[in-house]
């Protein structure tokens, strides 16, 4: 038995269609450093930022969500005149993302979040925001852009900013609505009835407990939720987004569609920075395309379980998508116990880490062949995860294994070699390198600590001199004494 769910049709060159984006714009920004003395003048840490990242946040993630996936966004609000103004239309016009349609307010500077961080742990954040409804020519300006272009869906969202008004929203939507275009709404604060006319809105749990004035650490039902917003505020369709435990969707009354639930398709969180961003843009793209509501939640749900295996905020991309999409389609009948999901290829790995200097988790390195697998191997990836947050394997090809080891090696194959490795919970991320040495793939990944065996001089480590010009570390542990592959395989030809 297959789970049925077609490729989604914007895949298929010429045939992508174009969802507005609407709402605040965001710089993230995040400083990696050190911290490695107190000031003089306070007692206060000293931070020596190494490295500093920008990102697309809030509604320019969800257009870049939409951009990256296959779609075709156009993103309407406003930013200051500013440096971060700059730096956002760089990273967007770099992803081919019109930001014709965003206004300069000089009353304002630009939203921008600064997230500091040492030794991947976040210390302080840093806002700069002016949070007041923006000015009523700019809010003409804006709906006259939205009434002038061609689309074929609208997102709006909203973090509550000013850059989305109640009567800008009611505008917003009633100009769309002449035209029979959607509107999907990603909501934020408590007054809700401000979004009555949208097609569609996709607030989280707490958002919606908030909204309702029930305590958010309640045991409150989903469909108690999705229809108390339906009944108090007057809404249409609730997609409410329920974190590891998936998603719901609660139709308007008289609608063809019924209820529907998704269990989520992640079975490891590292962030969930960005993930309302992810379900609400591809959403939106589906409904540009009248994609049926079971199918547009799947497509929803699979990005947003790629998005949440990331550190900090990144976009889905389309190989990731359409990947996540044929494992679905393919593997329905694989059990919910099954740990494949941590094997990886090194570009996909690439993908989930992110940018060396970015990531909020440590990430700890380490190869080897894992032939005849033993307590001695175990007792070593046990050690070597707690240098860090996130182990990574590099396991080498059977090809490489007999270069190294003799062509009787490996006595195991790589794909079970692998698979051992990832049902132990010490174990986040396996994958296969055809080299002699991992310098290569070392170089790829930039981890933050590389661990081998103590058996090896730190001067010897293979790709240790190159983890150290970035600031990482390179460690060794000892060995379990009397247990190896050889010595077990001697062992069994002499019995």
């Amino acid at each position: 038995m297959s789970v049925q769910l077609p490729v989604p049709p914007w895949f298929k060159e010429g045939s992508s269609r174009k969802v507005c984006v609407l709402g605040d714009i965001i710089l993230d920004e995040y400083l990696e450093g050190k911290v490695t003395r107190i000031s003089p003048e306070a007692p206060v840490p000293i931070h020596l930022v190494t490295e500093t990242t920008r990102r697309a946040g809030g509604a320019a993630n969800a257009a870049l969500n939409i951009q990256r996936v296959g779609g075709e966004a156009m993103l309407v609000g406003v930013w200051g005149a500013d440096d971060a103004a700059n730096d956002l239309n760089r990273l967007l016009r770099d992803q081919c993302i019109d930001t014709s349609h965003v206004l300069i307010d000089t009353n304002r500077p630009t939203i921008r979040k600064t997230r500091i961080s040492a030794d991947r742990q976040q210390m302080v954040r840093i806002d700069w925001e002016k949070i007041q409804p923006i000015a009523a020519e700019i809010e003409e300006a804006l709906l006259e852009r939205i009434s002038s272009q061609s689309f074929d869906a609208l997102l709006m969202s909203d973090y509550g900013k000013g850059g989305l008004s109640a009567s800008f929203i009611s505008k917003a939507i009633e100009i769309a609505t002449k035209s029979n275009i959607k509107v999907i709404i990603d909501p934020k604060g408590v007054e809700y009835q401000t979004y009555q006319g949208a097609y569609l809105i996709t607030p989280n749990r707490m958002e919606a407990c908030l909204a309702l004035g029930l305590d958010p650490l309640g045991a409150h039902d989903r469909e108690e939720l999705a229809k108390g917003l339906q009944e108090k505020f007057g809404l249409r369709n609730i997609l409410l987004t329920l974190g590891s435990e998936g998603m719901y969707f609660y139709p308007e009354k008289g609608s063809s569609d019924g209820e529907l639930y998704l269990a989520a398709e992640t079975q490891e969180v590292f962030d969930v920075s960005g993930a309302g961003d992810t379900v609400a843009a591809v959403y939106s793209l589906a409904v540009a395309h009248d994609i049926p509501t079971n199918d547009a939640m799947c497509y929803a749900n699979l990005a947003a379980g790629r998005v949440v295996a990331k550190w900090g905020t990144q976009p889905i991309e389309a190989e990731e998508l359409l990947e996540a999409i044929q494992r679905y389609t393919g593997s329905f009948q694989e059990s919910k116990y099954s740990t494949n999901y941590k094997i990886k290829t090194l570009n996909e790995l690439q993908v989930a880490m992110g940018e060396q200097g970015s990531r909020p988790k440590k990430v700890v390195f380490t190869n080897g062949c894992f032939d005849l697998f033993h307590a001695g191997h175990l007792t070593y990836l046990e050690k070597a995860r707690s240098h860090g947050d996130i182990l990574v394997v590099a396991v080498n090809t059977d090809e490489s294994v007999s270069r190294l080891k003799g062509d009787k090696r490996p006595i195991i194959g790589c794909e079970q070699r692998m698979r051992l490795l990832a049902g132990l919970e010490c174990v986040d991320f396996v994958f296969s390198f055809s080299e002699d040495t991992p310098s290569k793939v070392i170089k790829a990944l930039q981890p933050d600590v590389l661990i081998k065996g103590a058996d090896y001089k730190i001067e010897e480590i293979a790709g240790g001199d190159f983890v150290q010009s970035y600031g990482g570390r390179v460690d060794t542990i000892e060995m379990v004494p009397g247990v190896s592959s050889s010595y077990i395989i001697d062992k069994i030809q002499q019995s």
